[in-house]
């Protein structure tokens, strides 16, 4: 079963990062708001847990994920674009263009991702601080334990959101990495010209 999974991550590698990335950003986006209900007819003060999202937020949180996916994409997938065609030379230039803006830019794609996953995490322990503010939540029913629980889920929450960043970091420093090697041997050169020469476009780049 770990091979399979292991296997399976291998090959859908960019789909998995990105169903983290969504995942992280939809949970983060749900607020957890604990209410004490001291209504005279309950024979003690009741607690109760709701689950607040914005379904429009929500409906574009999918652009943010894709958003951050740029970052894991070699020139924002332009690198993909067909070499042959009257169009040739001019998708050459805009593949190339689009290496050296992600070579610079590509860690910037994740900011607005990390920026609205920390806006959702900062909000829990606000709540959580006006709960526990009242003197009537440790006389309320079940309080302290949901509480507890509420505290724990974040807690994996702010793991999980931790894991997603650094890694698409990670991810982004290897794509980075890989696309520079170190100037070698006259065969070597020959080889990384060949293949830069056979996609039409400078794709690895050889450092003195």
């Amino acid at each position: 079963m770990r091979e399979y999974v292991s296997n399976m991550v291998r090959t859908h590698r960019y789909l998995c990062i990105f169903t983290v990335l969504q995942l992280t950003l939809m949970l983060s986006m749900l607020e957890v708001k604990i209410q004490i209900d001291q209504s005279p007819q309950l024979p003690r003060p009741l607690t109760r847990v709701y689950l607040v999202a914005q379904l429009g937020e929500l409906a574009w949180s999918p652009l943010l994920s894709g958003f951050a996916m740029g970052a894991v994409f070699y020139g924002y997938g332009l690198i993909y674009l067909p070499s042959s065609g009257p169009l040739g030379g001019f998708f050459s230039r805009l593949r190339t263009a689009g290496l050296s803006v992600w070579q610079k830019c590509s860690p910037v794609m994740l900011v607005p991702w990390s920026m609205k996953v920390s806006q959702g995490l900062s909000l829990f322990p606000c709540h959580m601080w006006e709960c526990l503010a009242q003197e009537v939540c440790f006389e309320a029913d079940n309080c302290l334990l949901l509480v507890f629980l509420a505290v724990v889920l974040w807690n994996y929450l702010l793991i999980l959101a931790i894991t997603s960043l650094v890694l698409a970091v990670r991810l982004n420093l290897q794509m980075l990495a890989a696309r520079h090697i170190d100037n070698g041997d006259h065969e070597l050169r020959a080889y990384v010209r060949g293949i830069n020469d056979l996609l039409g476009f400078e794709m690895i780049v050889l450092t003195a």
